[in-house]
């Protein structure tokens, strides 16, 4: 069989797990995908039910987590919620949602704002419509996503790059140029509370903001020009980003903006358990309760070097999967589990650039990075916590390692899907970059 093409293995090997394909374990939720957004979204009942009323009241909410703790996943199934409840109510919402803004000038906030507004709206709005094609210097990307229950559709932004020009005329004559897009975002918030109960904007993606100082002032202060926009009571936000960084930096400093902040904690074993059950049931030819072809023995071992993770679940999930058709296992029991997630931290391993894996090393050797670890910092040779901050925040994004937010700060620890890279890596000097 392990001479076999491993497509034609992998082909074999799915009807005896019983499944037509291979179940989608992802990094990355299905954004697209209402319907499989809302099959798989797993606990948070609570943290859901906490963000529907001042979000239809018009008040901003700051949703708060770790990198792949779900904040994404949980963000859109808020704003399918949100138009489904107002639904209910003969209330129309208009859902924005904008993806990978990572910061930038308060020219450019509003020049995004705008972008999305104008999109939303240039069906049966003139203004808007113009307005859109004055703005060609902005590169995003744009979906519309039917919802699963009720007839609205979610606008999906996803930025490319910020910046250029857009100050050609339109059709009044008037400029839609860089030095005045707030006077039009408040414009068409204005067209489109006539149309809509509800305008709600989520902005994900501020989690992944550099994570330098100079970089949080630049963050903070874009916050604070926007305080006009963020204080209207014609739309409602949600913003996304991590604990004690640039998240509690914006809400410190604007005091006020937010009616409610949600810290979204990782996901208990049992959690993790439902969520291989209904992605292998989407991909199983009949529904069923267990997690074959794993074991629970082994659900609840992945579990567990997931650190309560959904995002490395699902990627781990994926990567003993694809191992044991590589290593020709059949079912997935605690010795064939052993010899797969080995393969997969090997590959890993073997992924790894030099400097990056001399980076685990000293990580792995000294309990992980924090602004107390001073040994490990020493051997790194490099004294300022700060510095080395970047380089770490890069590796949580690798699913490298793994960033833990406590009330002392933050440190960051090896993954155990990098714990190979890391004990195997001789220690060699790692430059600055």
């Amino acid at each position: 069989m392990v001479d076999e093409p491993i497509a034609v293995r992998r082909a074999k090997m799915l009807p005896r797990w019983g499944l037509k394909q291979a179940p989608p374990f992802s990094g990355v939720p299905p954004k697209d995908d209402p319907k499989q957004l809302a099959c798989l979204f797993t606990g948070r009942r609570e943290e859901l039910e906490r963000m529907i009323l001042p979000l239809l009241d018009g008040r901003n909410v700051l949703v708060r987590g770790m990198w792949g703790v779900g904040k994404t996943t949980f963000i859109l199934q808020t704003l399918h919620e949100l138009s489904y409840q107002a639904g209910l109510l003969k209330e129309r919402l208009l859902p924005i949602y904008i993806d990978n803004f990572k910061g930038g000038t308060l020219v450019e906030f509003h020049r995004l704002i705008l972008f999305a507004l104008a999109t939303a709206l240039a069906s049966k709005d003139e203004e808007a419509r113009n307005i859109l094609e004055a703005m060609r210097g902005i590169s995003v990307s744009h979906k519309r996503a039917k919802t699963v229950r009720g007839k609205f559709e979610l606008n999906l932004f996803t930025v490319a790059s910020l910046g250029g020009e857009a100050g050609v005329e339109v059709g009044t004559e008037r400029q839609c140029g860089p030095d005045n897009p707030e006077y039009w975002v408040e414009e068409l918030l204005k067209r489109a509370h006539k149309r809509f109960q509800h305008v709600v904007i989520a902005i994900d993606d501020l989690d992944k903001t550099d994570p330098r100082p100079d970089k949080y002032l630049q963050v903070r202060t874009m916050f604070d020009g926007a305080l006009p926009l963020l204080r209207s009571d014609k739309c409602a936000f949600i913003l996304a980003g991590r604990t004690l960084t640039v998240a509690q930096d914006i809400y410190g400093a604007i005091l006020g903006i937010f009616h409610r902040q949600l810290q979204l904690p990782v996901l208990k074993p049992e959690e993790l358990r439902e969520i291989a059950v209904k992605t292998l049931n989407l991909a199983r030819q009949a529904e069923r309760t267990d997690v074959f072809p794993f074991s629970d023995e082994v659900i609840a071992e992945i579990a567990a070097k997931s650190l309560g993770i959904p995002r490395q679940f699902n990627l781990n999930c994926a990567d003993v999967l694809e191992a044991a058709v590589r290593l020709g296992h059949e079912t997935l029991d605690a010795e064939a589990f052993a010899r797969c997630f080995a393969d997969v931290q090997a590959t890993i391993s073997a992924d790894v650039e030099a400097q990056m894996r001399y980076l685990l090393y000293v990580a792995h050797e000294h309990g992980g990075f924090s602004q107390d670890n001073r040994k490990a910092l020493s051997e790194l040779g490099w004294g300022d916590f700060l510095e080395v901050l970047p380089l770490l925040d890069y590796l949580v994004q690798r699913d490298l390692m793994v960033r833990q937010d406590h009330a002392g700060g933050m440190q960051f620890i090896v993954s155990p899907r990098a714990t190979k890279a890391a004990e195997l890596s001789p220690p060699s000097p790692l430059f600055r970059v």
